[in-house]
């Protein structure tokens, strides 16, 4: 009976022991629609004298973002974009950065694709992220509607990757 009894917690042992060190799955990923709303809080205008009505703009905005389908992935995270406008320059574009509760972030880069007051669209792509969003990519587009010189919202759609940790290695978080 005894031998019985260790035989069983021999094998669950080893089971456990082999489930652990499975690999976790490849990646995470989905489709993402986040609804934002955004405040600017502070624009720098600088003009350059090599020709004429040459002017750069850095505006920076505040604000939050939701997941319109009601996942995880980015809801109710800060959002944060610094926009570069160079009027001799195009296209236009900045960098978004969305923060998470817990500390996460991920980054992205964007190009305007068409700007017509209220109205700028374009795209984004996400070039990296920390802690649960470290190694994320993916890319979608963006349409804010400009409501006041000083706010906006924001409805971007995309798609994202994020590669999870191998089970039994040491997690970078």
């Amino acid at each position: 009976m005894r031998t019985g009894y260790l035989s069983f917690w021999a094998t669950l042992t080893l089971m456990l022991a082999t489930a652990n060190s499975l690999p976790a799955a490849a990646e995470d990923s989905g489709h993402w629609h986040g609804l934002s709303v955004l405040v600017a809080t502070d624009k720098k205008v600088a003009k350059v004298d090599d020709r004429a009505d040459h002017t750069l703009y850095l505006t920076e905005y505040d604000g939050a973002v939701y997941n319109g389908d009601g996942k995880p992935f980015l809801d109710k995270a800060r959002y944060q974009v610094v926009a570069l406008v160079d009027t001799a320059v195009t296209p236009r574009g900045g960098y978004k950065t969305f923060t998470e509760a817990d500390g996460s972030k991920v980054f992205a880069k964007y190009t305007v694709t068409e700007a017509k007051m209220p109205d700028v669209r374009g795209t984004f792509e996400f070039t990296g992220g920390t802690g649960k969003y470290e190694g994320i990519t993916g890319n979608g587009t963006f349409h804010d509607v400009f409501v006041s010189d000083k706010a906006a919202w924001d409805e971007l759609v995309g798609e994202y990757k994020i590669p999870t940790a191998v089970a039994g290695t040491a997690s970078k978080n």
